[in-house]
């Protein structure tokens, strides 16, 4: 798998929530967070248009 590095800005109000969902479930960066909330958003998206 090819692998590009990419530098986001995000609104701090959703690092916040960002940072909220990652203590509640246990995961240990926020980077590792966010990964995690594309890839489910994504399969959720490919599950509604079948």
């Amino acid at each position: 798998m090819e692998k590009q590095s990419v530098v986001l800005r995000f609104p701090k109000v959703l690092l916040s929530r960002v940072d909220k969902f990652k203590e509640e479930k246990g995961f240990s960066t926020r980077t590792q967070t966010i990964i995690y909330l594309i890839q489910y958003a994504l399969e959720q998206s490919d599950n509604r248009d079948r």
